[in-house]
Parts: structure tokens; C-alpha cells; sequence
């Protein structure tokens, strides 16, 4: 058994994908998170730092967030805003850009496929985000399978159910189909079904495909690392809910399924392939918003 499968709930395989799974992990001990590493990591790949993003952090609010117009050209300068500053950076793919990096991802994913039988994911991907105290993400739902892994400091996590009122069919489809982003309708009401877990370094969570999320940072600089994956089901579920968004905001049509097996998934599947190889189903939603 190696160390990281020692990190795993022993109940793992009966709650993965259907209900929040808490894990411990040694990221938090490994030198690649360091000041020194990180500000390497940026310098050698500054195209990687997706984002670099300001909020107003006692409000939540999505229209609060918004570029910072900072850059990431000088490391040291853009930690140093992040300490004293209502900022968010997002390094994306670092797996792709430093191999020790993707290691780390390979053998905890691994030890994650080991545990829970018929789980098998691909597309793995490692992100970093270095945020502020006390700023936040706001209310959104992400498209791949998610995991957070907490490296430094402390943050408090928002995780809600992944069907309605907390995320509705037509918000899932228009994140799907890019014309939104990652934004979702919030309501504070919304709080009392929510399941809310705070971080400490070592600690890190994963939840069901699609549930909506929100995160306030303590009075603390943190690191975080953040997972993605794809599973089989889940390109299924992106497929469909691909195609049903066609359907809803291209034609104006009611999508009376989001099955992901049958005789109508596969014909909404086969359009979601053709539509997104050709470009096609982007030109029909940028011409159905411009109406």
C-alpha cells in the first residue's frame, strides 16, 4: 500500500461520485509548492498563469470579479500583490510544463483508481492557485470531474448539490457550450443545503461531476492545488448536455432527456461531435446570443 492510498477514506469506493470525498495528501510537503519553486515555475512559463484576477472580497458577487491588469512577467512583484492584495492567480496544465509535477497527480490519481473498482480517468490535469486573505471564488460549477487539494493556509469551501435549484439544466448546458463561462445563479438560501468544510494544509476534497461550489480564503496567503479528470460517464454527460444545449438555445427546443445511454444519446452525441469538430455549434451559439 503505498503512501498516498493510506491518505484515502476506507469508505471510498461506496461514496466516490455520489457524495463528497475527504482525503489527506503530502502535496503540502513537497518542496515544488515552496515561494522559490513556484516563482520558477512562473518565470520558465508565464503563458501558463491562465488568470490574474480581482474581487471584491466581502461580497458575493460574480460582477465583482474581473482582470487585474497585472502580469505575470515578474513573479516576485505578482506574489507580493497577491499578500497584500484582493487577487487570484490560476497557473493551468503545470503537469505538461514540469513532469515532477504531473508525478505527483499520476500517483495520487492512481491510488484513487486502485481503491474504487471500475473508476478509471484520463485527461488529468494539475493546476495551482495562489489567492489573497480573504478573497473568494464566487458561486460556479465546473465541467470536469473536480478535486482540490489544500497546500497553504486556510480556506473555507461552499459544496451544493448538483441538481435544482442549486444548478439548473439550462445553466449546465450554457457553461458546456462556453457561452457563460462558469456562472451560475446564486441565492443565499441556497446555504442551508450546503455542505461547508474547512481547509487546513494536507487536506483535500472531491466531489460529484458538476457541483456547484463557492470558497472564502482566511486571513492568510494560500495555495491550493486543483484537479481535473474526465471519466468515460463524463464525456457522456458533456456530450449530452452539449447537444440539449444546441437544442435550447439555437432552436428553442425543450430537451425532454439527458439520458446517457440509449438510441437518443447516441444521435446527441454524434451532433455534439460533428458540431464541436467543425465549429459549427460555436458559429450557432455566437449567432443565437447576437439576435
Amino acid at each position: 500500500m503505498t503512501e498516498e492510498t493510506r491518505c484515502l477514506p476506507d469508505d471510498i469506493a461506496d461514496i466516490w461520485d455520489t457524495d463528497i470525498v475527504k482525503v489527506r495528501h503530502r502535496f503540502a510537503e513537497s518542496p515544488l509548492f515552496s515561494d522559490a519553486a513556484l516563482a520558477e515555475l512562473v518565470a520558465q512559463n508565464p503563458d501558463a498563469v491562465r488568470e490574474i484576477a480581482k474581487m471584491d472580497p466581502d461580497r458575493e458577487d460574480a460582477r465583482e470579479w474581473r482582470d487585474s491588469g497585472l502580469s505575470a512577467s515578474d513573479p516576485k512583484a505578482l506574489f507580493d500583490a497577491v499578500e497584500g492584495g484582493a487577487l487570484w492567480v490560476n497557473i493551468g496544465h503545470v503537469g505538461a510544463r514540469d513532469a515532477r509535477y504531473q508525478a505527483l497527480l499520476d500517483d495520487l490519481m492512481d491510488s484513487v483508481e486502485a481503491a474504487v473498482p471500475g473508476f478509471s480517468c484520463f485527461n488529468r490535469q494539475l493546476g495551482i492557485l495562489i489567492s489573497s486573505p480573504n478573497a473568494r471564488v464566487y458561486y460556479h460549477a465546473d465541467v470536469p470531474g473536480q478535486g482540490l487539494l489544500h497546500i497553504r493556509g486556510q480556506k473555507r469551501i461552499w459544496l451544493y448539490p448538483g441538481s435544482e435549484p442549486f444548478l439548473k439544466p439550462e445553466e449546465l448546458e450554457r457553461i458546456i457550450t462556453t457561452a457563460a463561462g462558469e456562472e451560475i445563479a446564486y441565492d443565499p438560501a441556497f446555504d442551508k443545503a450546503a455542505t461547508v468544510i474547512d481547509l487546513t494544509p494536507g487536506d483535500g476534497l472531491f466531489w460529484p461531476l458538476n457541483w456547484p461550489h463557492r470558497v472564502v480564503n482566511g486571513n492568510s496567503l494560500n495555495v491550493s492545488a486543483t484537479i481535473e479528470y474526465h471519466t468515460r460517464t463524463s464525456r457522456r454527460h458533456f456530450a449530452v448536455n452539449y447537444a440539449n444545449g444546441l437544442m435550447r438555445q439555437v432552436f428553442g427546443m425543450t430537451p425532454r432527456s439527458r439520458a446517457i445511454d440509449g438510441p437518443a444519446f447516441w444521435s446527441k452525441a454524434a451532433i455534439a461531435y460533428a458540431c464541436r469538430k467543425s465549429g459549427l455549434g460555436d458559429r450557432l451559439i455566437r449567432a443565437s446570443d447576437a439576435k
